[in-house]
């Protein structure tokens, strides 16, 4: 025959009670700021990323503006170097003409 006889609980198995409780608690709460202080180093990590992502954007945007503003330059210069020429021949054609007209 087994009867179902519940143990009184000792003072002293209280105690142990309550200290395992309060281990529990505290290792809860130790994993829980790790836990935090991971996921902030991650953030922190994630922002710099992202920054430095920016970052390499806007330089790449500034290296194409500036390279773009070059090749206008160069443009210009060219053709302003054509018309140059072009004047140049025209006017040495009109000398020539003048040429053979007093000539004749």
């Amino acid at each position: 025959m087994c009867f179902n006889v519940k143990k009184q609980l000792t003072k002293e198995d209280l105690e142990v009670m309550k200290k395992k409780k309060k281990q529990k608690e505290k290792e809860k709460e130790r994993k829980e700021e790790a836990r935090k202080a991971k996921e902030k180093e991650k953030r922190k990590r994630e922002e710099a990323e992202r920054k430095e992502k920016e970052e390499k954007k806007r330089k790449g945007e500034k290296e194409k503006e500036q390279k773009k503003q070059a090749e206008e330059e160069m443009r210009k210069k060219a053709e302003k170097e054509k018309k140059k020429k072009e004047e140049q021949k025209r006017t040495e054609k009109a000398k020539k003409v003048k040429k053979q007209k007093k000539k004749k």
